[in-house]
This record gives C-alpha cells, structure tokens and sequence, in this order.
C-alpha cells in the first residue's frame, strides 16, 4: 500500500507541471434583428443583396470614401473604390472578392485586386482579407450595416447598372 501511495504522490506531483494554457478572447456581443429561419426567406435576403450598391462616407481622418459593390448571384463581387483625400488627392482602386450572408451576418473574403486587366492575388493567409458585418437593415434600396471589427457603420443605396461614382464637380448626392 505504501508503494501505491508513494507512485500516486509521484504521479500527482509530475502532473502538477504539465498545465496547458488557455487563452480567453473576447467577441462582440450582436444583437440579431434578423429572423429569417425558412429557406425562401433566406434567399430572399441574399437577392436583396445581388445588384449595384453605392456608398459614400467620410472617414475619421476627414478622408472622402466611395464605393460601388457589385455583387452577383454566383457569391462574387467586385468594388471599385475611390478616395479623396482633406487635400484633393483622388485615389481609384478596384478590389475582387467571394461574399456571403448568413442570418444577418454580411461577409465578404477579399480576393486581390484588378488594375486594367491585371488581377493581383491577395494572400489568403492574412486576416485583414476577410470582413463580416451585422446587417442592420436591408430593404430593396438602402443597406445599412455594422463592420463587426470596427464597428463602423455604413449605408449603400442600390444604383442602376450604368451608375458610375460621381465626379466631384458634377456631383450629385444619393
């Protein structure tokens, strides 16, 4: 008995070094305002996204920020950007991606750029190539939702398919 002591006390002492750590993270709390629980209302939802959207904001450094998201039924996109500096300095990009909707989670996986006809790839491996966003409210003209990083709010307005970001001084608001 005592040699069953002594290999459990044994046992228990070289145990007590191997403990694994755990690391806790902390995720954002959502609130779900979305209901869509049959199959028709999810496809219904995911249409409502198919077409051209365009957004316009200005960012917390005073930079002007548009965009047009045009996302197709097959789950790609394609976003031309443009940039317009607190000094006047315009910068155009276009980004090419996969998109999805799940429940009233938006999310998008950036998958490289388009300059001319050139695609540069992105790497797949960095985080920052992947955004979800709560959708707050979708109806057949106006998207309002939340990046679930930043928590940056945006709009986007439905456009018509010739609709082209406006120049600056031919501008006129949506």
């Amino acid at each position: 008995m005592s040699r069953n002591l002594s290999i459990l006390f044994l046992l228990l002492v070289s145990l007590s070094g191997c403990r694994e750590e755990t690391v806790q993270i902390t995720l954002p709390t959502l609130e779900l305002n979305w209901n869509a629980s049959s199959a028709d209302e999810r496809q219904s939802s995911w249409d409502a996204m198919v077409g051209r959207w365009y957004g316009d904001r200005v960012d917390e450094d005073g930079a002007r920020i548009q965009w047009i998201t045009q996302r197709y039924a097959d789950g790609t996109y394609q976003v031309d950007f443009r940039s317009t500096s607190t000094r006047g300095h315009v910068e155009n990009s276009t980004e090419l991606g996969q998109w999805g909707l799940a429940g009233p989670i938006y999310f998008g996986f950036f998958r490289g750029w388009l300059e001319g006809d050139a695609f540069t790839p992105s790497d797949p491996s960095k985080a920052d190539n992947y955004d979800a966003y709560n959708v707050i409210s979708l109806t057949d003209d106006l998207m309002i939702y939340d990046s679930l990083t930043t928590g940056t709010r945006y709009e986007a307005r439905r456009v018509p398919e010739g609709f082209h970001i406006p120049d600056a001084a031919t501008e006129t608001r949506l």
